[in-house]
Order: structure tokens, then C-alpha cells, then sequence
């Protein structure tokens, strides 16, 4: 699982974006609270603000985006609903769910969208599972990945949805699932 300054910014396609939301306002995860991890150009935030999201947070390692996604906030006038943590995921994730278990709400959205086919398959629905207060009742994480990449299982249900080499993969925090 190597991470590099330099990375290659690969946004999420409007086709994958479309179906994701989609899938979303069909479940009634349209009000919610949005986390996007590895959030690159923070377009899937903004997205989720615009159809209805309540808050969002970003977390990205790399500074410049970052600041950058943060801008984006303020020109688009969410600033008062929105934010971006500069941080490596690892460590972003158990932050967060201390924030939750002082009393912000939990996330009933969790995106994530790696880079591809870097082994965050086998490491960061775990790192959802051991944070899982993170993840509000009735909400989903979704893992945003290649086809040639398989996710482990967690303690909530995994259903995939496949549009030519991504995948995504939705998890679930409830008895059935929508959509």
C-alpha cells in the first residue's frame, strides 16, 4: 500500500458518479452527514452537498488538495457545512470516531475512493469495522475500486455494483438492503 506525493488524480467517472447517487437518494441517504476519503479534487463532497447532504468532511493526505478542496467549499458557499482534514487516512479514520463517540454525529455516508489496485482492499474496510461508531445506523460505506482488486468482508452486508473496471462496493449498516 505505497502512497506518493505525486499521485495521479483519478476523479470518479459522471457515469460511476450518476449511479452512486443514484443508489443514494434511492436509499433516503440524501440528508446526511458525507465523509469522502482520499477525496482528491473533493468533486464527490461538493456533489453530495448539492443533492442534499448536510455536512461533509474530506480527508486527503496531500496539502496543496487539500487546501485546495477547502476552497472549493468556501466559492461554492458550504464553508459553514464543510471541511477538508489534511491527513493520511490511517489516522484520519480513528480521529474522526472519537469526534463521533464525543458527540458529533456519525457519517451516514463513508466514501472512499483510493487509488486503485494499491492494497487498500484488504486494509481499509477493517479500518471501517474497528471504527465502525464511525458509520451512523441505516448508513453505508462505499469502497470505490478496481475490478481486479476484492475487498474482505466486514460485519455488514457487501453488495457490488460493477460499471466497467470500477467497482463499488456497498456496505450496508442495516438489515436489507436498498437499491
Amino acid at each position: 500500500m505505497r502512497q506518493n506525493n505525486a499521485k495521479r488524480i483519478r476523479p470518479t467517472s459522471g457515469k460511476v458518479l450518476s449511479a452512486l447517487f443514484n443508489i443514494l437518494n434511492s436509499a433516503g441517504l440524501n440528508d446526511v452527514d458525507f465523509l469522502d476519503l482520499f477525496a482528491g479534487t473533493g468533486r464527490v463532497a461538493l456533489e453530495a452537498l448539492g443533492r442534499g447532504a448536510r455536512s461533509a468532511t474530506c480527508v486527503e493526505a496531500d496539502r496543496t488538495l487539500a487546501r485546495a478542496i477547502s476552497s472549493h467549499f468556501g466559492d461554492a458557499g458550504y464553508a459553514g457545512r464543510a471541511r477538508c482534514v489534511c491527513s493520511d487516512v490511517r489516522r484520519a479514520i480513528p480521529s474522526l470516531a472519537k469526534e463521533v463517540e464525543a458527540g458529533c454525529p456519525a457519517y451516514g455516508v463513508i466514501f472512499a475512493d483510493p487509488p486503485y489496485d494499491s492494497g487498500w482492499g484488504g486494509v481499509l474496510p477493517l479500518l471501517i469495522a474497528e471504527n465502525r461508531r464511525l458509520m451512523a445506523q441505516g448508513g453505508v460505506f462505499i469502497f470505490e475500486r478496481s475490478s481486479r482488486e476484492t475487498p474482505v468482508d466486514i460485519f455488514v452486508p457487501r453488495d457490488d455494483r460493477i460499471y466497467g473496471e470500477t467497482v463499488m462496493s456497498f456496505y450496508w449498516n442495516r438489515e436489507a438492503n436498498i437499491a
